[in-house]
């Protein structure tokens, strides 16, 4: 076990051991250090453990110099800045270091080398070890990573040169960390970007300050990000259309992926798609390894650290369902259909605006009209963020049902349920009224917190039995919604 925060251990030998490196001190004792570490310590080092076997200070004697070496667990790393000493440096908070430095201070230059491949001396780019141009679009550097890769395996290459490969390919894939990089080759006072923001082991050479709160690299030797991999879906109406590529996220649960045309071989979009994709339906699968990152924001007058994670694109596959094409020929002719029948539409959401309109009577203004069958009426009144899982749910136990401003109102055997169909919605649950034109004229005039906080009795006037809060698993929602309304749940729709 290391020995306190303050304690030095002078290093007798370390031994490779199951990942790990095994650390035997002069004083007796021993421990176990991260197993990088093993190719850079020497007989009688002085290591000082931070607060965890994987926090280490290294001081070794070279003469009448000290060299310091520091592995540490970083966490957010900011954006450059520029010291008081004119010198350009990046600053990355050190959660783990307990009894030593709480910031690490990384110099412009030591990130622009390990990182980059930019030198004092004249190398080869990124885009040459790819075998690209600088214009090489999202998919050409995709196809360029495969076929290196492809060579090297057959060429029986080492694992330096594999991640030699997929460190430029991820950096030129980023477009924030390619613009800084084409940004580097032409000034050599641009700034540089930590990859991807942080968030993993470092091992770097450099000193302590005085105060020993701080520790200043000027060499970064060795980085690892912290990385999970995981199976998503998404839902492609939530994605953004970019021209060289599809960005998709999910806020609730904080992840990004990228995707290019060559990673989803015959999926071809255009910007035109951000136009009518609310009406898509399919959700991706993506089995991806995933990077954390981050990035300060300012809230209600305090700066909030705001951490997402971001799908490598070296390490990324996704699966399109055989459905799309279909799913994308029904959105885009519902989008026009509405678009052809403007005027109807228009009609049809100032009366719902006023009353309560049955979707038999919506039909029969579209029949009347000569609409499509594929223009059904709740259409009218869909919005982009609208979740179908809930509005289907409710729709096919229903008897009838109404379109009525933002809301669908389901009527049930027993009761009549209130619902916009979207994430951070509630579902408002009645007792099914004895006279229904007489409840829907009440229902109209009031809010939805006007019921909550029963503002003049209008709870009990309106029968209201309560709501459901939905979270993350939809079929306990709806499990709820069926209990509420003393309907049998079937086995299936109790868990998720």
């Amino acid at each position: 076990m290391p020995g306190s925060a303050v304690e030095s251990r002078l290093l007798a030998e370390v031994v490779p051991s199951n990942g790990f490196a095994h650390c035997r001190f002069e004083d007796g004792g021993n421990a176990d250090v991260p197993g990088i570490l093993g190719r850079f310590l020497k007989r009688q080092d002085q290591l000082r453990f931070l607060g965890a076997t994987t926090e280490v200070l290294i001081e070794r004697r070279a003469g009448p110099w000290c060299q310091q070496l520091l592995h540490a667990t970083i966490g957010h790393a900011g954006l450059p800045k520029i010291g008081q000493n004119g010198q350009a440096y990046v600053r990355a908070e050190l959660p783990g270091c307990k009894g030593g430095p709480r910031a690490l201070f990384l110099s412009a230059d030591a990130i622009r080398r390990y990182f980059y491949g930019l030198k004092d001396a004249p190398s080869g780019s990124l885009y040459e070890s790819l075998s690209v141009p600088d214009t090489a679009s999202p998919e050409q550097l995709r196809i360029a990573w495969r076929m290196c890769s492809l060579e090297l395996t057959v060429t029986g290459a080492n694992s330096h040169q594999f991640s030699s490969i997929e460190r430029a390919f991820n950096l030129l894939a980023h477009p924030d960390l390619r613009n800084c990089y084409d940004a580097m080759r032409k000034d050599d006072d641009a700034l540089p970007l930590f990859p991807y923001g942080g968030f993993g082991a470092i091992l770097v050479k450099g000193h302590l300050s005085k105060e020993g709160d701080a520790f200043f690299a000027d060499r970064i030797l060795a980085y690892k990000p912290e990385t999970v991999v995981r199976k998503v879906t998404f839902l492609l109406r939530q994605c953004d259309f970019l021209a060289d590529r599809v960005v998709c996220r999910d806020g609730r649960r904080k992840l990004e992926v990228w995707l290019d045309s060559n990673i989803v071989p015959g999926f071809e979009w255009d910007l035109s798609w951000n136009r009518w994709k609310h009406w898509l339906s399919t959700r991706l699968a993506v089995e991806a390894t995933f990077v954390m990152s981050g990035k300060y924001r300012l809230h209600k007058g305090e700066w909030n650290l705001q951490k997402w994670q971001v799908a490598l694109p070296s390490r990324l596959g996704v699966q399109m369902p055989a459905s799309l094409s279909a799913d994308i020929r029904s959105a885009i002719e519902i989008h026009a259909l509405l678009g052809q029948h403007s005027d109807l539409v228009r009609h049809v959401r100032e009366q719902c605006e006023k009353v309560p309109v049955e979707h038999i009577q919506v039909q029969d203004w579209f029949d009347q009209a000569g609409a499509s069958s594929h223009l059904k009426p709740h259409h009218v009144t869909w919005r982009p963020d609208y979740e179908p899982f809930y509005f289907e749910q409710l729709r096919k136990r229903s008897r009838t049902w109404f379109l009525f401003r933002d809301e669908y109102l389901f009527v049930w055997a027993r009761v009549l349920i209130a619902e916009i169909p979207e994430p951070g919605h509630a579902t408002y649950v009645f007792a099914r009224p004895d006279n229904l034109d007489a409840f829907l004229d009440h229902y109209a005039k009031p809010t939805r917190n006007d019921i909550r906080r029963n503002l003049d009795n209008l709870s009990g006037a309106l029968g209201f039995a309560g709501r459901v809060v939905r979270g993350k698993r939809r079929k306990r929602w709806l499990a709820s919604v069926l209990k509420l309304a003393g309907e049998k749940a079937e086995y299936l729709e109790a868990f998720d």
